[in-house]
């Protein structure tokens, strides 16, 4: 049986709540990862040993786990027992198939390994062989510790690495054997007749158990091969693994370079702003400086031809002038002196 299509505490799939009608229903909203988490809360909260159960148990079980559901549920959307039983078959599915590459991760026991190197690894294996990424890692953080699941998780991992003998040694019984079968269509068990291995065997049989065993032995020799392939196939994704994670940290170390060397850029290109702004301020303050000397010169040029000026009216002779022009150098003469006497 595929551990695959199991459920965690190997009991068979829940049947159908209600049977299809020919309406087809409209589908609801995608679960949210808070969704997922509430299911699989509600699962190990209201959970039983279902195969011991009925499928009336099985009703009842499930009924629980929706009134579990929605009484702690934080959303509007309506989920009917149905939805959760399809979303707890996706989440089953994939978490198994996640925790059978996490195994064979493990059953590496490669040195210097971190858990977290183990879980991106089995992620890639998943996105390698399941054609998509592994998509509730919130509900196996959840399950992974549970005691139901690491008892289910045990016994897969002994059966991933149990070898059967090669001459395996026939079953000698004085007694009939009672044989059972559990029916994943029904989930009922079939008790089979007694089975008598107390007769002789035959030429026939004999010859059956010789094919039987060259049968079981090709079958070994298959099972080493497409061991040796797995571990081929581990190993290259081991080495794609640390490749990518070296090309990573590479590439970080690379763009973390580039952001310091712009980083030291950008305060160099600050720094020659801040020199080319001084610099002009100075080249300013120089022209004001040279601008007032040499309107300070100017204006003792005008003061110094102002001077002169005033000394040649205050020389002149202005008694062989006529009347008028006496008057107006006499005139001159006094605004000179009182311009002198406010200095």
């Amino acid at each position: 049986m595929d551990s695959q299509d199991q459920n965690l505490d190997g009991s068979p799939p829940l049947p159908p709540n209600n049977p299809t009608s020919g309406k087809k229903s409209n589908r609801g909203v995608n679960f949210s990862p808070e969704e997922d988490k509430l299911l699989v809360s509600a699962w190990l909260n209201c959970s039983i040993d279902s195969i011991q159960g009925t499928d009336q148990r099985h009703t009842q079980l499930w009924e629980k786990i929706s009134d579990y559901f929605q009484q702690h549920k934080e959303t509007t959307a309506e989920r009917s027992i149905k939805s959760l039983t399809n979303r707890w078959s996706c989440i089953q599915k994939a978490t198994n198939a996640f925790c059978a590459i996490l195994a064979q991760v493990e059953g590496l026991n490669k040195s210097g390994m971190t858990d977290q190197d183990r879980f991106e690894k089995a992620n890639i294996m998943y996105e390698s062989q399941e054609k998509g990424r592994f998509q509730f890692a919130h509900c196996w953080r959840l399950l992974k510790d549970q005691p139901k699941w690491i008892s289910r998780d045990v016994k897969q991992r002994k059966m991933m690495f149990q070898s059967p003998t090669l001459n395996p040694t026939p079953i000698q019984c004085s007694a009939p054997i009672d044989d059972s079968v559990y029916d994943l269509e029904t989930g009922n068990v079939i008790e089979n007749g007694a089975i008598d291995l107390d007769r002789p065997m035959g030429k026939k049989v004999e010859e059956g158990e010789r094919k039987a065993q060259c049968s079981q032995e090709e079958e070994m020799i298959k099972l080493k091969r497409m061991r040796y392939t797995l571990l081929e196939e581990s190993r290259a994704q081991e080495e794609e693994f640390y490749r990518q994670k070296s090309e990573k940290m590479e590439y970080d170390k690379e763009k973390e370079e580039k952001k310091l060397h712009l980083e030291e850029e950008r305060l160099r290109l600050e720094a020659e702003k801040i020199r080319q702004e001084d610099e002009r301020l100075r080249f300013e303050a120089e022209k004001i400086r040279q601008e007032d000397e040499r309107l300070r010169l100017k204006a003792e040029k005008m003061e110094l031809a102002k001077r002169e000026s005033d000394q040649q009216i205050m020389m002149m002779d202005v008694s062989v002038m006529p009347e008028m022009q006496r008057l107006y150098f006499e005139e001159l003469r006094r605004e000179i002196m009182m311009r002198r006497r406010k200095t």
